[in-house]
């Protein structure tokens, strides 16, 4: 298996994690300190609803993510799959950015660092694909 695999696979676990985590969100899980500032645990309505969408960003990533890499599907050289990791490659960025400035400690000590980890992740399957 390529590296590059290897960086995708990394990234593909991290983002079905972050699904689950934001589908319990959105189901109403009292997870909300680790998710949209820390204020709520268990996310008012409208913050349910801002998860399920992440959720469904989060399975699109895991999707583009390994098809980028050749594990999934033939779409590897598709416009949608080639800009779509480096569009996603800038939200993990700008994600990390966002929850490095939290006042959560959760966002900042533990989301911050996933997202960073995920922006290298797409970062190096869109470069080496």
């Amino acid at each position: 298996m390529s590296s590059t695999a290897n960086w995708a696979l990394v990234a593909a676990a991290g983002v079905a994690g972050m699904a689950t985590f934001q589908i319990l969100l959105a189901v109403g899980f009292p997870l909300g300190h680790a998710a949209f500032g820390g204020a709520h645990a268990v996310l008012p309505a409208k913050l349910r609803g801002a998860s399920a969408i992440s959720a469904l960003v989060f399975v699109a990533a895991f999707y583009v993510v390994l098809a980028r890499s050749g594990l999934l599907g033939v779409a590897k050289e598709s416009a949608p799959v080639r800009v779509g990791i480096w569009v996603l490659a800038v939200i993990f960025g700008l994600s990390a950015l966002a929850n490095g400035a939290s006042h959560s400690r959760w966002e900042r000590f533990l989301m911050a660092p996933i997202a960073l980890v995920l922006t290298a992740c797409f970062v190096v399957v869109a470069l080496a694909s």
